[in-house]
């Protein structure tokens, strides 16, 4: 008896019927026949999805390398502007003076005058507070001029610096530029500025004496050595310290 699978079709409204049979060597074959075609297409939507999921990665990472590309050049164009204004502050400061720093200069002094503020007597009319001792011993390393309305006094670190006259402090603070200063009022005509202190020794609204300390040399803010950056005000408007210190009027 042959092995096989056997169909029988009968129709309800007729008495003929139809036998189909099927060995099962073909039955065996049509089953490794359905099985691969199944593996197959399993094999097919497996990939398929892969390969969709490596599309859209791709996708992604095309879309955030694009906005990584604006970002990189938005970052580019802020960094050109920014040269472009530090460019134009330096040819601004390069116009003003302010710029320019003092040379190192060695100062004819070797050591801190500890007294130096004790022993300083003054000339000044009391009356007037007239601006007229020298605010520290040292050397005068800049001069008054176009681009830099004081002078500047090179001096030791911690060297004192002392009041020029009587007056009020009108301000302390410190500054990008002139590091640590203080602003004093001797008169409704003078004031004098001090910058680029290592120290201040008074508060605003302290009352001082000619010959008071107020200070110490340093060289804060934009400084390239020690030294003191001393300013006289008449009315407002910078003028020569020079023309006040009475010993530079005798040489």
């Amino acid at each position: 008896m042959r092995k096989g699978l056997s169909i029988v079709i009968t129709s309800a409204s007729s008495q003929n019927s139809k036998h189909f049979f099927i060995s099962k060597k073909i039955l065996d074959l049509v089953i490794v026949v359905a099985v691969v075609v199944l593996a197959a297409i399993i094999i097919v939507v497996v990939n398929y999805g892969r390969i969709s999921y490596r599309a859209v990665e791709a996708e992604i990472l095309r879309r955030r390398n694009a906005e990584i590309e604006k970002e990189f050049s938005k970052i580019e164009e802020i960094k050109k502007n920014l040269e472009m204004v530090e460019a134009n502050n330096k040819k601004l400061k390069t116009m003003l003076g302010i710029e320019k720093t003092p040379d190192a200069v060695k100062p004819i002094i070797t050591e801190v005058a500890v007294n130096y503020s004790e022993t300083e007597t003054t000339v000044t009319v009391e009356e007037k507070n007239i601006p007229s001792l020298m605010p520290t011993n040292g050397q005068i390393s800049k001069r008054f001029g176009i681009g830099h309305e004081a002078i500047d006094i090179a001096a030791p670190l911690f060297s004192p610096v002392i009041a020029v006259a009587a007056g009020r402090v009108l301000e302390t603070g410190w500054d990008s530029l002139y590091g640590n200063y203080l602003t004093i009022e001797h008169s409704k005509n003078y004031s004098t500025f001090y910058g680029h202190l290592n120290s201040i020794a008074c508060k605003k609204d302290n009352i001082i004496r000619p010959g008071e300390l107020i200070g110490t040399v340093g060289s804060s803010g934009k400084s390239t050595s020690p030294h003191l950056h001393y300013e006289v005000r008449f009315q407002g408007t910078p003028v020569d310290p020079m023309a006040y210190l009475p010993y530079f009027l005798e040489k």
